[in-house]
């Protein structure tokens, strides 16, 4: 999957190309049809029963204390283990999610 971004690398093995470091942008690339589509979206209490054991794709919307609660953070789950690549912020008032295979 070749994704589109906003940046381009100036040195080293992947000089000239490009990655996406907003989280907003970032989250919508795997919404469109062409990748993904369509995410199942969460509200704050119900997005880890709605997950589950689940692997997927997560995009963590508007947490609170992190940039006034306007900040996201996107990352991989491992629903089977509840645990998020870097970090889960549950306490987001939106997630989505997009199950991978």
């Amino acid at each position: 999957m070749s994704l589109r971004g906003g940046l381009a690398i100036q040195k080293g093995p992947h000089c000239g190309r490009r990655i996406e470091p907003g989280q907003a942008r970032l989250a919508r690339m795997p919404a469109e049809p062409a990748y993904f589509g369509k995410a199942e979206a969460f509200r704050r209490n119900d997005a880890m029963a709605g997950v589950g054991n689940r692997k997927g794709i997560m995009a963590f919307w508007n947490i609170p204390g992190y940039m006034n609660g306007r900040g996201g953070h996107i990352d991989l789950i491992d629903g089977a283990r509840a645990v998020c690549g870097s970090d889960c912020y549950w306490e987001a008032s939106g997630v989505w999610f997009w199950p991978l295979r």
